[in-house]
């Protein structure tokens, strides 16, 4: 995940959710998502996390498995599979 670049310090949520992903926890990805109150910010996080996923998934399916139907996690999925063009 070397060219999503997130800078620590401007971006701390989004940060820990990217390395959390890394070692395939969820949770920092939910609350990065429950965060992000503005549209374009929601957006953003949505699809850098989805941009992760793409390149390692497991986190992602811990999340769906730990909270069926948590609309956040269902947006990253969903955003993940237009990426891939699913």
């Amino acid at each position: 995940m070397q060219d999503l670049q997130v800078d620590p310090e401007k971006d701390p949520v989004l940060a820990r959710a990217l390395v959390g992903a890394l070692r395939d926890e969820w949770r920092p990805a939910a609350d990065a998502m429950r965060s992000a109150h503005e549209w374009e910010r929601r957006a953003y996080i949505t699809l850098t996390l989805a941009t992760a996923a793409r390149r390692r998934v497991e986190w992602l399916k811990k999340w769906l498995k730990a909270r069926p139907g948590d609309r956040d996690a269902v947006a990253v999925h969903h955003a993940m599979e237009a990426l891939n063009g699913q």
